[in-house]
């Protein structure tokens, strides 16, 4: 039975869902943020994952279940040689409170990389997959200026470690091959 200190010592999941990402040694990414004005940047005071993306990475696979471990993610993430991914098709995402601006990534392995991850217990409500590197999240309507801004800009972006993030808050850095 529990006691009232086990309810309010209880840890919380902050997300739903745990999942599996490649992040990206892309130091260009302040020379992008440098380009949007300030108040067009959403921000939410109750939560600290909108604004300005400060971690470059491309999600393999969100929703994973809090039962698949660290050790069976990071099976699969180790397998590969990562090679140098490229940036392109800047582009948005919308929907009711804001945009959100993104590139496109394209690399040999992330499709492959999110297959073998879907073996795990999973929960998505988006069949395909579209690998991007989200850059800032934009107050609803503002978005495509900076999309036109930033028409036919690519980059060559090497990829420098992976990360396992736990639904409850807690992230597993993973050491990657780089080829």
């Amino acid at each position: 039975m529990k006691t009232i200190k086990d309810f309010i010592t209880e840890k919380k999941a902050a997300y739903d869902f745990s999942c599996a990402m490649l992040y990206l040694d892309f130091p260009q990414m302040s020379d992008l943020h440098g380009q949007i004005e300030k108040e067009d940047v959403y921000v939410d005071p109750e939560d600290q994952t909108f604004g300005l993306e400060d971690e470059p990475h491309v999600t393999l696979l969100y929703g994973l279940h809090n039962n698949v471990g660290l050790d069976k993610v990071e099976q699969i993430v180790s397998e590969p040689t990562y090679t140098t991914v490229k940036a392109h098709n800047p582009s948005l995402f919308e929907n009711d409170k804001y945009d959100v601006l993104k590139f496109d990534i394209k690399g040999d392995q992330l499709s492959e990389l999110n297959t073998k991850l879907k073996q795990f217990p999973f929960t998505s409500d988006f069949p395909d997959y579209h690998p991007h590197m989200t850059v800032a999240y934009i107050k609803k309507g503002m978005g495509k200026k900076y999309v036109d801004q930033l028409k036919g800009k690519e980059y060559q972006i090497h990829p420098s470690h992976a990360v396992y993030s736990m639904a409850n808050g807690e992230k597993h850095k993973m050491a990657i091959r780089r080829g």
